[in-house]
């Protein structure tokens, strides 16, 4: 009885700290004050300040090598002990990584880049990046993406070598090989996986990055041989430029305000999933001081779901607001009686692949079909078309994750900002020109999951790999269809409702009837 009550006080504590964590880096995300910033920082070291404690920590490590456990119990203790192992550390160090990581935050809260002295937004470079066939106005959106990075760099840097001192500190060769195994990855594993996909797929990506050159260049009026990062339609190569003259924005743009989301619900509603309560907590719109980016947040692990967003009326943006309503769809269905510790996706890329599956639908024709309501000639036309672009997608998406993740790999490994390493990877994993004089810039620092989000892209690449067996197994069951209340029935019976009761590879199996198997995403845009 001791036992389940201490387990009990525990959780009820942990999401206690949880919350007022979560509340104040919300708050700081949708206002970019500094009077959010220092309860951020406040909160988020209180929380560590307790995952810290050694008493606390040795009672949890005693319990664990009991043998009385039962599964759940050891399932708790387990992942609680992950929580405590990072924190294991003085009060002033934890205090450094804290306040390290919320100045950066409010950083990338906060600015905004320049094109010839007028500050400019993210979403207007990828407006003009997306657009625009002015090659020096290209050329300022994209040089003006990377401006935050000179600012972040120092104390990215800083904060990076802090990370690696601390895990040193705790037995770990750097933070990078801590993180992996607290994530419960085998970090050879991974790098394997990592390169093994790249390998794979390197022929067809040569064939789908040609023709994206070709289709570039012709509409930019660039030779194909020469065209140069911002030449292609985003800030980072992560999204695949049009290669077809057919536009989805007639889909979204002049359809009101809010189509985007009414869109969202319309899906979601189709499968059974009712997602009106959590866009009334979310802010999903664009406003001066705002958090430029888009994520899913479980504020209170009591169902207060909330989603950050900036929606634009774009197949872009669609996108994006279905990929986070599978985030939000994942938490708000979670069984609400499990511990509160358990009350989360069996894994970082769980929640991902979940979120990758509903967020290819905005290139999917069938779904123009059922919630845009196109009629069959424009279908016709979108089956010509979508199925190459969402391959061209993926295919660029996941070359992009491999070169961040393996850059990252290695700049917790060397501590260096190496941004010639940086545009080696661009060159040598993405197939694409760099440009010489951005050589010793720190662009890769500009993008917000160095200092944020360390040591997860890779879950993006294990989130498609599980995504497309995911759709393998429910269109196997489902006689091929997918938006329907048995799909969503599934979804929720088999990855939602279990929550993290089960470690990642035993939800898989159980849900799949197999392991993960990275050879249905191969598989899937073999084409």
């Amino acid at each position: 009885m001791e036992k389940a009550i201490y387990l009990k006080e525990l959780n009820e504590k942990l999401n206690e700290l949880y919350y007022q964590s979560n509340i104040a880096a919300w708050n700081l995300s949708t206002t970019g004050k500094d009077e959010y910033a220092v309860q951020a920082e406040h909160a988020d070291l209180e929380m560590r300040l307790f995952l810290a404690d050694k008493q606390r920590f040795d009672t949890v490590n005693s319990m664990l090598a009991g043998r009385d456990l039962e599964e759940f119990e050891r399932r708790q203790l387990t992942l609680i002990h992950d929580m405590m192992v990072e924190n294991q550390l003085d009060k002033e160090t934890l205090q450094q990584l804290v306040s390290k990581q919320i100045a950066l935050q409010g950083i990338t809260t906060k600015f905004r880049g320049t094109i010839d002295g007028k500050e400019v937004n993210n979403k207007q470079i990828e407006e003009i990046l997306r657009s625009s066939t002015e090659d020096d106005l290209r050329k300022k959106a994209w040089l003006a993406s990377k401006q935050v990075g000179i600012v972040l760099e120092p104390g990215l840097m800083e904060l990076i070598k802090l990370r690696n001192e601390s895990a040193v500190k705790l037995g770990y060769a750097n933070y990078y090989e801590m993180s992996i195994q607290l994530q419960e990855f085998d970090g050879e594993w991974l790098k394997q996986t990592l390169e093994s996909y790249r390998d794979q797929t390197d022929t067809l990506f040569r064939r789908v990055k040609d023709s994206i050159d070709q289709a570039v260049g012709k509409r930019l009026g660039v030779d194909p041989s020469r065209l140069m990062p911002w030449h292609m339609s985003d800030m980072f190569f992560q999204e695949a430029p049009r290669t077809s003259d057919i536009d989805l924005s007639v889909y979204f743009e002049g359809k009101g305000d809010h189509i985007v989301e009414e869109l969202a619900t319309k899906t979601y509603d189709a499968i059974g999933l009712d997602i009106r309560d959590i866009i009334a907590r979310s802010d999903l719109y664009e406003r001066t001081g705002k958090d430029q980016h888009a994520f899913c947040l479980h504020l209170d692990n009591k169902g207060d779901v909330r989603v950050l967003a900036n929606l634009r009326p774009n197949e872009t943006e669609m996108e994006t607001l279905l990929h986070e309503m599978g985030h939000a769809c994942y938490d708000k269905y979670t069984d609400m009686s499990l511990p509160e510790v358990l009350r989360q996706p069996a894994h970082i890329f769980t929640t991902e692949a979940v979120a990758m599956f509903f967020g290819r639908m905005a290139r999917d024709p069938k779904w123009y079909k059922q919630m845009v309501g196109i009629d069959d000639a424009n279908l016709q036309r979108l089956e010509g078309d979508l199925p190459v672009a969402i391959r061209n997608q993926m295919l660029v998406a996941t070359r992009w994750i491999t070169h961040f993740a393996l850059f990252e790999r290695e700049l917790y490994r060397t501590e260096k900002s190496d941004s010639r390493l940086w545009y080696q990877g661009v060159q040598s994993i993405q197939y694409l020109n760099a440009p010489e004089e951005r050589f010793e810039k720190p662009d890769w620092a500009a993008k917000y999951h160095f200092a944020m989000a360390p040591v997860y892209y890779h879950n993006y690449l294990l989130g498609e790999m599980l995504a497309s067996q995911l759709d393998h197994t429910l269109r196997t069951k489902a006689d091929g269809k997918v938006l329907t209340p048995e799909g969503g029935r599934w979804f929720v019976d088999n990855v939602f409702t279990p929550g993290a009761k089960y470690s990642w590879n035993t939800m898989i199996e159980h849900a799949t009837s197999e392991k993960l198997n990275p050879s249905y995403l191969v598989q899937q845009f073999n084409y």
